[in-house]
């Protein structure tokens, strides 16, 4: 087979799999996406990228952040960002590409390495999230940041920004300007029948997020299912395919939104799946960037011009 005919084999493969959730038999999810990386991560726009920033350590972990700097002239608006794999794989390595799109449209984006399931289950990756606002609202002066402060993610790690901003206050987290939720999951227990595999199982005692233990007690807890936190959401922008496994999740957010008299923009990308801002061969992926960005511009620089 050519090379492009063996990358084209591969485009149809993620597709199926971005749309479904189902892998090729006899592979697991993990073993996609390990394969499909390549297309996932091609050469993006040409930022500084510090890998590794400590944080902190807990549990043996070393809580760390790859650092992508803008081109130009600093204070630059902050992103703290949060990649998905279903609390149980990814990292910033595996989000580089859509961390440099961001950081390409003036963000310093702090792509966060959290604590992940099985061995590190909730509220660990949420704790470790929480303290990587606090520690960018410290920190971000280091590398070019200024005082005005976005969090988002992507699926997992959307469901993670969503839920700290819904617990901000609880948490005690500094101003944040804006909520940046791709495709995430904001209802976990109702996702999981969608997820299956990808998180181990559907019920208590194969999920691994959960502690088994408490699966029924966090059933509607905020910190889990953001979307029971809705008035507490800062202004966010939302974004899914039309053809996402987890649509449903964000349409369902966007109407606790649109309840809670909070401020949001809702953008269906047509025919995309899952994951669509990761994948550049796609049609929906440059419109769903120039979204996200004027989204992020408006909010996030009016704070920054306010003080």
């Amino acid at each position: 087979m050519s090379e492009d005919g063996a990358r084209d084999g591969l485009r149809e493969q993620l597709l199926h799999f971005m749309e479904t959730f189902e892998p090729p038999s006899g592979d697991s999810p993990l073993d996609v996406l390990k394969r499909c990386d390549p297309l996932m991560n091609e050469v993006g726009p040409d930022v500084e990228r510090i890998e590794g920033v400590p944080l902190r350590t807990v549990d043996s972990w070393r809580v760390t952040a790859d650092v992508f700097v803008p081109r130009g002239t600093p204070p630059f608006p902050t992103l703290v960002y949060f990649h998905g794999g279903g609390w149980v794989t990814g990292n910033p390595a595996t989000h580089r590409r859509l961390a440099e799109e961001f950081a390409d449209g003036g963000f310093l984006t702090i792509s966060v390495d959290y604590r992940r399931a099985p061995k590190h289950r909730f509220p660990a990756a949420l704790d470790d999230c929480a303290f990587a606002v606090g520690w960018a609202a410290e920190h971000a002066g280091s590398y070019g940041g200024g005082s005005a402060l976005a969090v988002g993610g992507d699926s997992a790690g959307a469901n993670l920004a969503a839920a700290v901003l819904a617990n901000r206050r609880g948490l005690s987290l500094p101003p944040v300007a804006a909520g940046l939720l791709l495709y995430g999951i904001y209802e976990f227990h109702d996702a999981l029948p969608v997820l299956g595999n990808l998180v181990g199982g559907s019920d208590a005692g194969s999920q691994l997020y959960l502690p088994a233990d408490r699966f029924e007690e966090l059933r509607g807890d905020p910190r889990v299912s953001p979307l029971y936190g809705c008035r507490e959401l800062p202004p966010c922008y939302l974004t899914v395919g039309s053809r996402d496994p987890l649509l449903d999740q964000t349409l369902r957010l966007a109407e606790g939104l649109r309840g809670a008299g909070v401020e949001h923009d809702l953008h269906v990308a047509d025919g995309a799946p899952h994951a669509f801002l990761q994948l550049a061969f796609l049609e929906a992926y440059a419109e769903g960037h120039r979204r996200a960005r004027e989204f992020l511009t408006k909010h996030v620089l009016v704070q920054s011009a306010r003080g």
